[in-house]
């Protein structure tokens, strides 16, 4: 398992999904909201969501629960930038390896699987 596609197929894949991810981080991040702590300037990070399903649901459910921890044990509440940012890496980091480490690899291991069950000898 490696972190880079093996096929040039997906390694083309992947490669426009770190840039439109890096496009979409530029595009928040040059938002007049989010320097003026709008919750809106995150509606850019919407086709993210939606590109990183379902691993990327996970990703936005870690990041609030971090949100509300910090706001109830240490009386911390977190810019739209930091929240933002943090976010964006997990949307990102879970989207990367849900579409291009999880699952090839369970592709790969299907199709092991299947050659083993359905292994015909034609000897018999």
């Amino acid at each position: 398992m490696t972190l880079i596609p093996r096929q040039p197929v997906l390694r083309r894949l992947a490669l426009l999904w770190l840039l439109a991810s890096i496009a979409m981080l530029a595009v928040m991040l040059l938002r007049p909201g989010i320097h003026e702590n709008e919750r809106s300037a995150l509606a850019v990070l919407v086709p993210l969501y939606f590109l990183a399903l379902p691993f990327g649901h996970l990703g936005v459910m870690a990041s609030n629960k971090l949100k509300l921890s910090l706001v109830l044990e240490f009386n911390i509440v977190p810019g739209i930038l930091a929240e933002g940012l943090v976010l964006w890496t997990a949307l990102v980091v879970l989207g990367y390896a849900q579409w291009f480490i999880v699952l090839p690899w369970v592709s790969r291991k299907c199709l092991q699987l299947s050659r083993f069950l359905f292994k015909r000898d034609p000897a018999r």
